[in-house]
């Protein structure tokens, strides 16, 4: 139904959905990358704490954008009370119950590098097929149903030919089931190239948020994603107090011209917490700082009313996630 979404511990009202960050990690590998330490993210505790600040400066719900090939490898580290070992999608519906927040998980693969080697074998239909059991019945064999598709990514500037597969299957899948679906694009205008496959395959693109814009800092962009219906997400703004002076000022300019332009419709804030070094704790952002300060860092840099900071934090994701027009 339009008016509701799935969260790992079922079905909640569009009117329960309150302040929402739209793209969060709570459990993540990013080791595939060949990084090292901070981007290996599993300690559920830890996770449990920096959550509780979230909740407890008023966030109410979090869109867990750990899709296929982020997750595959935290199967025997996760655990609960009794220390027997979850499926991720377990783990998180685990911490909801703990934390009482909604979560919603999301689902598909997220970009080439991470991908499962039986991906390129299989045909279009046979993915969004996979998505989709995802969405209606459960994910990786759980009771543990998906709420969102994502984040589907490129790990360029260019969807390469199985990155484009998974883009288009996942399409597919929006279509069958309607829920939201959000892209991973970074430092390049390769979201528009998404959209432009996510729109053949018939998707509605108001339901589409294309993740890391603020990290290809061009109006252009930004307005294009806009015009065409889908969400400019300013998904690392914990940056805001952990970024070098430049990277800030960029961040903030950037806002102010889509504030000013009139897309504010059109924009989602979240934090993306995907590293150690995310949490409050080793110094980061948090899961809590748009929450907690994000409203004073915002009006005091460019006038942002409470008001608008609602719209931006409520009124906005409840609209990409539910097909609500108001």
């Amino acid at each position: 139904m339009a008016n509701e979404v799935m969260t790992v511990t079922g079905p909640i009202s569009a009117a329960d959905l309150g302040f929402t960050l739209v793209h969060e990690h709570i459990f993540l590998d990013l080791m595939p990358d060949a990084w090292v330490g901070p981007n290996y993210m599993n300690d559920p505790v830890l996770a449990e704490m920096e959550l509780m600040r979230y909740k407890n400066a008023g966030g109410v719900t979090l869109v867990d954008q750990t899709s296929g090939g982020l997750r595959e490898n935290d199967h025997n580290l996760l655990y609960d009370d009794d220390l027997n070992h979850l499926k991720h999608a377990d783990a998180i519906r685990d911490m909801s119950e703990k934390t009482g927040l909604n979560i919603l998980l999301g689902c598909g693969w997220y970009r080439e590098t991470y991908y499962e080697q039986r991906l390129w074998r299989m045909h279009t239909n046979d993915i969004a097929d996979e998505i989709i059991k995802d969405v209606t019945q459960g994910i990786d064999g759980t009771d543990v149903r998906a709420g969102f598709i994502g984040e589907i990514g490129a790990h360029f500037n260019w969807l390469s030919a199985i990155e484009e597969r998974v883009l288009r299957a996942a399409g597919r899948a929006q279509v069958e089931t309607g829920v939201a679906l959000g892209t991973h694009a970074t430092r390049g205008p390769q979201g528009l190239d998404q959209l432009d496959v996510l729109e053949q395959e018939g998707v509605d693109l108001s339901r589409v948020v294309v993740a890391h814009s603020g990290s290809y800092p061009r109006h252009q962009y930004h307005a294009e994603i806009a015009r065409r219906g889908a969400y400019i997400s300013f998904d690392r703004m914990g940056g805001l107090k952990t970024g070098i002076e430049y990277e800030r000022q960029r961040t903030l300019n950037h806002i102010k011209w889509i504030i000013d332009e009139g897309l504010i419709d059109n924009l989602i804030f979240s934090h993306d917490v995907c590293y150690n070094t995310d949490y409050t704790i080793y110094g980061g952002g948090g899961y809590d700082f748009l929450s907690t300060q994000g409203l004073a860092v915002l009006g005091e840099e460019l006038g942002l009313t409470a008001e608008q900071f609602n719209m931006i934090m409520v009124d906005n994701p409840r609209r990409l996630l539910t097909g609500e027009d108001s």
